[in-house]
């Protein structure tokens, strides 16, 4: 840790403009202010927020950000009256200085939006709360000619990058049809699809759009949906400079790599925009590199609108420091995709269609878009701009209305999964048919009745979900988690292979149908997993604590624990041998070793078992595993690393002590937390005491560990702040493949300590016992009779 005088330098360069008054930053803090830089501020605030699924629903976590966000401010140098004044203010503008993307990197990444927003909520009363943060971004004399003014008849460049099968799998006539919506009658649009980086340069020095809208993936969220969808040898470009010992040959500057590879590579994948390459294949376009070759051509947009996910910290950014656009807007993490899609309607039909300068249209936009379904996943939305954003706004007084405009009628926007997991029809809190399902209200009025219906076909059974309701406050309703189908029936719940469904979903307004669509799904066994981003969380369902055999191995363990415990009369009575009053008493925490231990030894002794491969899944999927119950373990006497992770685990929530289980590239372990209070701690996203958060610099990935479920942990920086955790003794993890090899308990945590040391194979932790709060529950699986 460095000196607080370090935290001063890096903040003296940045002002605040609120209230009509400027406020300098990097004053002197309060005393007793921890050391730190604003780097380390940075990296930790991203990381709290990518993690933001396990602590958004905790009123206790949430208060704790509030009261830390306070505190972060204040080292900052603001005082009280300050975050008052801050608070009073319809819109906060943040004033940095650019040099290059090595210099003042930290005040770029640093979640401006959520910590102003949060440390001054409670000095916010206003029932239209509008508050706003814009960020100035002052580039250098040679990239300063920047011009917030858009023509009477402007010109927009939608440029859809989706290379290689990305788009063949996602669907993107959505977006082009609110775009052109936005746009009727008050711009010319051209679309440019699959562009080289040189081509979209050559458009838009020929075309000379005001409006440069990007449209895809960035380069993290790009290659893993790339390598789900083709699988990991699945070959990409990338600049050579990123990765120059690949040893492959090198062709106009750029190399061909394994996605295998490439994704293992620590430090390589930066922000920037996924797009075609010189092969024709994905490529890899950094921040920089995009933002470098835009500011070379002979015109410059008035503004580049990036619907990209992680797009606010680096690409939008260096869109306007390097000189590539006056103003750029991005997204600070992912989000849903018709949200996006809606916010950039609202903000193009304000900009263009109502004629409101860039700062009001984007704050118009931005206060409408969040009260609408899908804000929660966003973050924050950037608007990052060269020109004085003060200034621009002035020329809209009083501020326009949100008015709802006419557009139609209602309408369904739909788009069901291709392949179900059983797992998600029983999980019915949390899981969803529907990757989307979002009603448009359009021109209906607030006393419509809108009926919503959706079937789902299987042989000769048919499940209905009907929802009806009024029109009327708010454009649109989100009712992708509502749908719940009861499919439990013994043959769906029994069925041993995948088995061809249908979904249908109509739309009626006051009894007459507006909409009805068909299509096909497959509903997968209820025995079958899919590891991949939109199934893998759903394994907790495959934790099954009241199979007999699990309960059986609790009861064999009993005259283990007694041994161990050296106490007659001990039996499994979980944390409780460790009360909440003071977790840190390093001999009660070993009670609940004791116990884990105990199964550890009835299943090593007892239980005899064998490694076996996986049962056949008969799927096209480079992702399905079929499951082994512990029943089914048992009675094979053998089971594949995840079988008996499962098995395991299921042991340990039986008795109370909190299971996990670790998927890495391969393979899978499950591991305990030694208190409750540990794993409190950790969903609150409060780090051990002593210890960083995780470390970053100027290309840093910040899609790097971001959460969509607050069961699942992501990514390289969620394996750090991990390691933490098992460094610290809060979290045991353990390899139950050693139970195949006649191995001791100390040294199965040795082993798994040894699994988890190199980050580059870590894929995520799934916490059980949080999953269960979250209504992720044992699945009804129906055994075989022996």
């Amino acid at each position: 840790m460095v000196s607080t005088p370090a935290l001063q330098d890096g903040l003296k360069r940045i002002t605040l403009r609120a209230a009509g008054r400027d406020i300098a930053l990097g004053g002197k803090p309060p005393p007793g202010t921890p050391p730190t830089t604003l780097a380390q501020q940075a990296m930790r605030w991203s990381y709290v927020l990518r993690a933001r699924e396990r602590w958004a629903d905790n009123p206790d976590a949430r208060s704790v950000r509030t009261q830390d966000a306070q505190a972060t401010l204040r080292s900052f140098g603001i005082g009280d009256e300050d975050l008052k004044r801050i608070a009073q203010a319809d819109q906060v503008i943040v004033r940095m200085p650019y040099e290059s993307e090595d210099a003042g990197w930290a005040g770029r990444i640093f979640p401006w939006e959520y910590v102003l927003s949060a440390a001054t909520q409670a000095h916010r009363s206003r029932t239209d709360d509008r508050f706003t943060v814009m960020r100035e971004l002052r580039p250098s004399p040679a990239a300063s000619a920047a011009r917030g003014s858009i023509g009477s008849k402007p010109r927009v460049l939608y440029v859809q990058s989706a290379p290689g099968r990305l788009g063949e799998a996602w669907d993107f006539e959505g977006e082009r049809r609110r775009l052109a919506r936005a746009l009727k009658g008050t711009a010319d649009l051209r679309i440019l699809w699959n562009p080289t980086r040189d081509v979209l340069v050559a458009e838009v020095d020929a075309w000379q759009p005001d409006v440069l809208h990007l449209s895809g993936f960035d380069n993290v969220q790009g290659l893993a949906e790339l390598r789900e969808l083709a699988g990991p040898q699945t070959l990409v470009d990338l600049p050579e400079a990123l990765l120059p010992q690949a040893g492959y040959a090198a062709r106009e500057g750029h190399i061909q790599c394994t996605l295998a590879r490439l994704l293992q590579e620590e430090g390589v994948l930066q922000d920037g925009y996924l797009m075609t390459g010189p092969s024709g294949r994905p490529c890899v376009v950094t921040a920089l590199d995009l933002a470098e070759a835009l500011a070379a051509a002979t015109h410059r947009p008035v503004l580049a609108g990036i619907s990209v996910a992680n797009s606010a910290a680096r690409t939008a950014a260096l869109m306007v420091g390097q000189g590539a656009a006056s103003a750029a807007i991005g997204f600070q993490g992912e989000f849903d995709s018709s949200f996006g899609d809606y916010f950039f309607e609202l903000l193009y039909s304000a900009l263009m269609g109502r004629k409101l300068p860039l700062p009001v249209a984007f704050e118009d936009a931005w206060a409408r878009a969040k009260l609408e379904p899908g804000a929660r996943r966003a973050t924050g939305i950037t608007l990052w701009s060269a020109f004085d954003l003060t200034a621009s706004a002035q020329a809209a007084q009083p501020r326009a209305g949100t008015a709802r405009q006419a557009k139609g009628p209602p309408a369904l926007l739909a788009r069901p999964a291709r392949e179900i997991n059983y797992a998600v029809l029983h999980n019915t809190k949390k899981g969803s048919l529907f990757d989307s399902f979002v009603i448009e209200r359009n021109d209906a009025d607030a006393g419509d009745m809108i009926l919503a219906e959706v079937e789902v076909h299987l042989g000769t059974e048919k499940a209905v979900y009907s929802k009806c309701f009024a029109a009327g406050d708010g454009d649109r309703w989100n009712l992708a988690d509502d749908i719940h189908v009861p499919l439990t029936a013994t043959l769906v719940r029994s069925v041993r292979e995948a088995v061809n469904s249908s979904v249908v979903v109509q739309l009626s307004v006051g009894g007459k149908v507006l909409q009805r669509e068909s299509h096909r799904v497959r509903l997968l066994p209820v025995d079958q997993w899919r590891d991949n981003a939109r199934d893998g969380q759903w394994l907790p369902s495959f934790v099954l604590p009241r199979d007999a055999q699990v309960m059986r191995a609790v009861q064999q363990a009993q005259r283990y624990v007694r041994v161990l415990r050296d106490d007659p009369t001990a039996g499994f009575e979980g944390y409780q041998a460790a009360p909440d009053e003071n977790p840190a008493v390093e001999e009660q925490l070993q009670e609940v070793d004791l116990q884990a231990q105990a199964i550890w030894a009835t299943l090593l002794h007892d239980w005899q078992l064998g490694y076996i491969n996986p049962p056949p899944t008969y799927s096209a999927g480079l992702d399905s595993q079929r499951l082994r119950t512990p029943s089914a373990v048992h009675r094979n006497a053998a089971g594949t690393c995840i079988d008996l992770a499962l098995l395991y685990a299921a042991c340990l929530e039986l008795v109370d002590i909190y299971p996990v289980i670790f998927l890495l590239e391969g393979h899978a372990l499950p591991g305990y937390w030694r208190h409750r209070r540990f794993q409190e701690d950790f969903n609150a996203a409060m780090f051990p005491a002593g210890n960083a958060p995780p470390e970053g610099g100027a290309q840093h990935a910040s899609s790097s560990g971001i959460q969509k479920h607050p069961w699942q942990t992501l990514g390289r920086d969620a394996h750090q702040e991990l390691a933490l955790r098992i460094r610290a003794r809060e979290l045991v993890p353990i390899e139950t493949v050693r139970l195949t090899e006649n191995c001791g308990f100390i040294e199965a945590i040795e082993a798994g300590v040894q699994a988890l040391a190199d980050a580059r194979e870590f894929h995520s932790m799934l916490d059980i016992v949080r999953a269960r709060v979250e209504g992720v529950t044992p699945l009804p699986i129906v055994e075989d009779t022996p």
